[in-house]
């Protein structure tokens, strides 16, 4: 195996992201050291230039010892892309990390959701985040998030509250706390759950870092739940890398006028899935984690009366608003407030011309 410290040296030319990084080391898997490297046919790994074989002539071939160096001394570690820790999820990305600096008392093994969402949520998002976070939990999934402000933070308060496994991915070093405010729930997250970035120890918060972060949550989850995102917001990067990956995409749904959810209607538009609680995540999920059969009508005993009847109305085909109405003797306008609470919940699904049947 390539030692730790030539690997991170490797990872720090610039240049070599991490495709060309593990084209090296899959093309040459015995080097033992540095001197070793530079000794091999670099010419001959794909996507390897003369400028990047110059680049790796002239490199600090000191720098991968101090920085593992200062990952040992933050009690961290480091985990790259060939150690039996490195999660079997994040490796389906095409441009899986070359590795990860891993601090913290909690776990990678397990099934986890990424919740990600606004930094300035209203008070409709923040409840339904922690909501959602704490369903999530009680569920056995552990949950991913970036560790901004807003929906981010929430979702990893509320697994440290239920004692559930939680993973911040940062966009910084895993010694560098950001966003400041965040101190205390850093050092809770550091007892009970884990941060993890793919930047050395001492790297500070860059724009550009955390739409590369933004694909790791998703490549460590097996579906992203948005939780408010305006359009163009950086949440709805994670979705797309989701999406990108194979993972199940979720959105949940706002008020029609409200620009903080905007971006998770159009995900929805383009085929996430709608959620108002935990159950619609579950049921895109596998086994042990979906619901039994028949669970979801046991649920309906608890609806609602206006809620019970329609949805013992429908049975069959789709139908049109207003034969809903009329059969049932309903006002439309509070038929249709009733119908989007049942679609929210999952229970309803809404096609062309305001058909509407069971889910």
């Amino acid at each position: 195996m390539v030692p730790d410290h030539v690997i991170l040296t490797l990872h720090e030319v610039p240049g070599l992201g991490p495709r060309k990084v593990r084209a090296i080391l899959n093309t040459y898997p015995e080097v033992t050291s540095w001197t070793d490297l530079l000794g091999r046919n670099l010419a001959r790994v794909e996507g390897i230039s003369s400028t990047l074989i110059e680049r790796l002539k002239s490199a600090d071939r000191d720098m991968g010892r101090r920085i593992l160096d200062k990952t040992h001394d933050l009690k961290a570690r480091y985990i790259h892309y060939w150690h039996d820790d490195y999660p079997p999820l994040l490796k389906e990305l095409y441009d899986a990390p070359v590795g990860l600096y891993v601090r913290g008392a909690g776990s990678m093994k397990g099934d986890f959701l990424g919740i990600v969402g606004t930094r300035q949520p209203t008070a409709y998002g923040r409840k339904h985040a922690r909501t959602l976070a704490h369903d999530v939990i009680a569920t056995g999934l552990g949950i991913v998030s970036g560790f901004a402000r807003g929906i981010d933070s929430i979702a990893h308060r509320a697994a440290l509250e239920t004692g559930g496994l939680t993973i911040a991915v940062l966009g910084c070093g895993v010694d560098v706390i950001y966003p400041v405010e965040n101190r205390k729930l850093y050092q809770t997250l550091l007892e009970h759950g884990l941060s993890v970035s793919e930047y050395p120890p001492g790297t500070k918060p860059d724009g550009h870092h955390f739409p590369r972060r933004n694909r790791i949550i998703s490549g460590l989850s097996l579906g992203v739940l948005v939780v408010e995102a305006g359009i163009g917001s950086g949440a709805l990067i994670t979705a797309y890398h989701a999406n990108d990956n194979g993972r199940v995409v979720y959105a949940l749904p706002g008020p029609v006028d409200s620009a903080k959810s905007a971006g998770c209607h159009e995900l929805i538009q383009d085929g996430a899935k709608l959620v108002g609680r935990v159950e619609d995540i579950l049921a895109e999920l596998p086994s042990p984690y979906a619901a039994p059969p028949g669970q979801q009508l046991d649920l309906l005993r608890d609806l609602p009366g206006p809620e019970r009847d329609i949805l013992e109305y429908m049975d069959g085909d789709p139908v049109v608003v207003d034969q809903i109405a009329e059969d049932l003797n309903r006002d439309i306008s509070e038929l249709l407030s009733v119908l989007l609470h049942l679609e929210m919940k999952g229970l309803v699904i809404q096609t062309a011309g305001k058909r509407f049947s069971r889910a």
